[in-house]
């Protein structure tokens, strides 16, 4: 971008969010037995879930609790299970800042449906987060992360607008009163305990990602009695020095990355000497960068920009968090070095619009108070300087290197208590997840929790970025294991048979199977393993996604004309061929868009236009096309 050394935040890479009612119809508020009202939630909820939310009004500061009220938002997600358990989940999202209500239209089959098997789910959102009130997000800081693509400014006047904004957002929320030292993990752990008074369970279990291992350990420190269990995903130690230590975790992920790929002779051949063509790559783009189209992926408005090297360091580290990513890494960066960013520019643009979904400022508040507090900027400053390949980018994100100091010398957070630095140790059973790809919370920090709770279950998965649950079934019956029976050792023998990353098309095989949709009123065949999104859309990846969609009320004429705009095609896209099925006649198109691959079919329906759609990538194109595409045209028709 612009010469600019991204600034982006510490973020697990979770999709974005919208939100009516349980059913769509009953509205009214039902106590539950701890007498807090539940009802209908304020965003879209997915088909065949059952989900009730409320508030929670919760003392603002936990040392005046006459000093006014926080109104907690939370939902319960019920477990189809003939007979839940009683002592449910409770998910803590990471970042922090990291909003959970607002991910349940597009995050519910990929987050939180695999914790739902045996047990209800409670979803909060944090103090300061998502639809809690008041909020701490900085839409002053969002809105300049978008208004800056395309920018000509130098990355010193970047860096500097960034601070301002980051200024402005501080300067509003202290004007409307809220008090930044009300914001951090003890009081958030008071906020959990009571929610779980107030809404009647004698215990539950807390699953923490990222960030929320954090919350999880404040909670067993403070509030043990009510906790019955605890999952730890992508632990985040307490006494750990997250600003010193990143530039080389982060550095670690990317040589694990590039030495996977060396190792695997498929990979090996297609995409020989990786890491140094990275190294090399970086260090033109530093000395002249190229041109970059990014794209906003909630309005699909395309920015004309400039990548340097700094930022392709910052995408990478960024992606390494996503499992489902990994795997085209290779290839990514292979057409980055050939002159092709097209790619780059897409993830960076749905990057960027991740932002959306973080409080800033609630993420500064316990940030400055919690871990700034004790560490220092030349520690920081020199950690970066260890591994150049990093430097320039951590050098340059204002929330992330030794920046981060600057701002909170500003930001007026509040004083870390007693022992708020030190090491927790609990008797609490606990699973604790680590991944070895993970560039922000490495399976050292994994090792070290582990080691501090005695009744403890380290499960290492290889292959795997930030997040294991999500991304990996094998971690999912692992934790469905121990949340049954904390007390006993949960059989890990799937760790095994985790399949490394599928770098080149030789190593893809995807199996098809059938689907019926009541909503879309279509049956058809659907990739197995594939997350639905929202009904009629699976991915693979952020870069793979398969769309079977009914579009009542347009023509393939409208259509086309609108993808030849957004293109810049000089005329509507033509069709390359025809497939007539049982059902229907289709008519065949061929795009390519921005270093991917778009096979296209549309036909007329009885409830309007039809519409099949894949994206992938160039590699896996024919590949893709032959096991998903055409499979999935050929099988759609009216639900019976």
């Amino acid at each position: 971008m612009a010469g600019r050394r991204a600034a982006f935040v510490l973020v697990p890479l979770l999709g974005l969010a919208a939100c009516t009612g349980t059913d769509g119809d009953d509205t009214s508020p039902a106590p539950t037995a701890g007498g807090v009202e539940l009802g209908a939630c304020d965003f879209d909820v997915p088909a065949g879930v059952e989900i009730e939310c409320g508030t929670l009004p919760v003392p603002a500061d936990r040392d005046d609790p006459g000093a006014g009220e926080i109104q907690l938002a939370f939902g319960i997600i019920r477990s189809d299970a003939d007979s839940p358990a009683e002592d449910p989940v409770v998910y803590l999202s990471g970042g922090p800042g990291g909003s959970t209500l607002e991910l349940v239209p597009q995050g519910f089959g990929q987050l939180y449906e695999p914790l739902t098997a045996h047990r209800d789910l409670v979803l909060v959102d944090q103090r300061g987060t998502g639809l809690t009130e008041p909020s701490l997000a900085c839409d002053e800081y969002t809105s300049w992360v978008r208004e800056s693509l395309g920018s000509d400014v130098s990355p010193e006047e970047l860096a500097a607008q960034a601070v301002q904004s980051l200024d402005e957002c501080r300067q509003r929320l202290v004007d409307e009163g809220v008090d930044f030292a009300d914001y951090d993990s003890a009081a958030s752990a008071a906020d959990l305990e009571d929610l779980r008074v107030a809404l009647g369970y004698d215990e539950w279990n807390l699953y923490g990602v990222s960030y929320g291992t954090r919350l999880a350990q404040a909670a067993m420190r403070d509030h043990p009695d009510g906790i019955r269990s605890v999952v730890l995903d992508s632990a985040y130690p307490v006494d750990a020095d997250l600003y010193e230590e990143t530039p080389g975790n982060a550095v670690r992920a990317m040589a694990a990355l590039f030495a996977t790929c060396a190792e695997d002779p498929a990979c090996a051949a297609e995409y020989p000497d990786l890491e140094q063509r990275f190294s090399n790559l970086v260090d033109e783009l530093n000395a002249s960068p190229a041109p970059i189209t990014v794209v906003d992926p909630t309005n699909g408005q395309r920015v004309e920009d400039q990548l340097d090297g700094d930022s392709l360091v910052g995408f990478l580290f960024q992606t390494l968090y996503s499992t489902e990513l990994i795997a085209h890494l290779p290839e990514v960066i292979a057409a980055a070095d050939d002159g092709e960013f097209g790619t780059v520019g897409l993830l960076l643009g749905a990057l960027s619009a991740q932002l959306e979904l973080v409080s800033i400022g609630q993420q500064l508040a316990v940030q400055c108070e919690e871990e700034v507090a004790f560490g220092s900027q030349e520690e920081v400053a020199a950690a970066a300087a260890e591994h150049p390949l990093v430097q320039g980018f951590f050098e340059g994100a204002p929330t992330l290197g030794p920046g981060v100091f600057d701002v909170c010398d500003s930001w007026d957070a509040g004083e870390p208590g007693d022992g708020a630095n030190d090491p927790v140790t609990s008797e609490i059973p606990a699973l604790v997840l680590a991944g070895e790809l993970d560039p922000i919370t490495p399976p050292s920090w994994g090792e070290e929790l582990a080691e501090q709770l005695p009744n403890s279950y380290l499960v290492r998965f290889p292959s795997t970025g930030h997040g294991v649950l999500p991304s990996r079934d094998c971690a999912v019956r692992i934790a469905e294991d121990f949340l049954d029976d904390p007390r006993s050792e949960p059989e890990t023998g799937c760790v095994d048979e985790v399949e490394p990353p599928a770098f080149t098309a030789e190593d893809v095989q995807v199996e098809m199977t059938s689907f019926e949709s009541e909503e879309l009123g279509l049956s058809g065949l659907r990739p197995e393993g594939w997350t639905e999104v929202v009904p009629g859309v699976w991915q693979e990846s952020a870069l793979v996604t398969l769309i079977q969609q009914v579009v009542p009320g347009a023509t393939a004429e409208q259509l086309l004309q609108q993808v030849g705009t957004q293109l810049g095609l000089p005329e509507p896209p033509q069709p390359v061929g025809e497939l007539t099925t049982a059902a229907f006649t289709w008519q065949l198109y061929q795009l390519d868009d921005l270093g991917q691959q778009v096979e296209l079919a549309l036909a007329d329906g009885p409830d309007g236009l039809l519409l099949v759609q894949l994206t992938t990538s160039p590699a896996r194109g024919d590949l893709h096309r032959g096991q998903v595409f055409l499979p999935a045209v050929e099988a759609l028709a009216p639900q019976s």
